[in-house]
């Protein structure tokens, strides 16, 4: 059972690195594909009053470890899912 459970966090581990990987790498993508629209490009500040920009992570540390663990989890629960069917499947 310890090996089991063992394998799972890394399982969930590397789930969290491939899912913030996929992140930075959309955002990559996103900014290489970005055509700014020079005629309604003071639309939007014209509406929303904001004359500034705002750079980073906006998120506060607890969110961010709440994301984590979620993360986590889920690959937990789908380490053992996919332990138990695979288990059912080749031992009906």
């Amino acid at each position: 059972m310890k090996r089991k459970i063992f394998r799972s966090l890394i399982f969930a581990i590397i789930l969290v690195i491939v899912y913030y990987a996929f992140q930075m790498l959309m955002g990559v993508y996103l900014t290489w594909k970005y055509v700014p629209d020079i005629l309604d490009s003071y639309s939007a500040i014209d509406t929303f009053g904001s004359h500034q920009v705002a750079f980073g992570v906006k998120a506060a540390p607890v969110e961010v470890v709440a994301e984590v663990i979620i993360i986590m989890v889920i690959g937990v629960v789908t380490y053992f899912s996919g332990s138990y069917v695979t288990k059912k499947i080749r031992n009906p």
